[in-house]
């Protein structure tokens, strides 16, 4: 859309309206708290984006594309998703069995409860009869159509082992000054998020392929620019202010 619209007023003649003159008018006590960070999943066989007769069906979805509501843009997982990771960190978020789980975790742990009882899959059974599941949450600059657009990746059970790949590429990448080699801000570099089928049985889901697709070039303006955007999202999610919109699992047996 054009910046500036032209149109005819009461009198008849013509005023300008710019659009970019006008921009965040209106949402100027908007703070970070008052929002919530898109979650970026995976869809499956199941997921209610696949099922025409859902009121959440979404118009092409199929098994294996990456989706957040907040995008409302569906992914192609073959070609994959660049990201610019801005902060990694692990926790255990609480949830309550199906048939009473509520859209956000009841709690969310930085380490496993000690009077929890493992299962399977990182997740553990507590005395209440919750359960608290081990996630690797992502907080991501996804780059959709050449903008960056702040999300969250969140990565359990079967996707916990491409998490532990993808942040082995954060924790291996390499700078160079006169000082010598070092391990710059995980948001030095653009990251690639495909999808792959998996199989056990009569179950099939897909999870995450991560690599590195090149290191940002901050002497180049708009490489600067999403370093310093990805920056500030890390700022933001190190004090707390960023809130994940949370989908509840669909059930105790997830494999994802």
């Amino acid at each position: 859309m054009d910046k500036e619209v032209v149109k005819k007023n009461s009198a008849g003649s013509l005023a300008t309206i710019n659009l970019r003159g006008d921009a965040g008018k209106g949402a100027e006590e908007i703070k970070s708290d008052d929002v919530s960070t898109p979650i970026l999943k995976i869809l499956h066989q199941l997921s209610p984006e696949c099922n025409e007769r859902d009121p959440k069906y979404v118009d092409g979805a199929k098994p294996g594309m990456i989706y957040a509501a907040g995008f409302t843009q569906l992914i192609d997982g073959n070609a994959g998703l660049e990201v610019i990771i801005a902060h990694s960190q692990t926790r255990y978020p609480e949830w309550q069995e199906r048939g009473d789980s509520a859209s956000a975790p009841v709690g969310t742990h930085l380490e496993i409860p000690a009077d929890a009882v493992e299962e399977k899959n990182g997740r553990y059974r507590l005395p209440n009869g919750n359960y608290v599941e081990k996630t690797a949450y992502f907080y991501v600059l996804a780059l959709v159509e050449g903008e960056p657009r702040p999300a969250v990746i969140a990565m359990r059970s079967s996707n916990l082992t491409p998490a532990r790949e993808l942040n082995n590429l954060i924790k291996n990448l390499r700078f160079s000054d006169a000082d010598g080699s070092f391990n710059p801000a995980a948001y030095s570099a653009v990251y690639n998020l495909k999808t792959v089928g998996k199989t056990a049985g009569s179950k099939s889901w897909h999870v995450y392929k991560p690599s590195r697709v090149r290191n940002l070039d901050v002497s180049n303006k708009k490489d600067a620019d999403l370093y310093e955007v990805a920056q500030q999202l890390q700022k933001t999610v190190s004090k707390g202010a960023a809130k994940p919109k949370y989908d509840a699992p669909k059930t105790t047996g997830d494999i994802v």
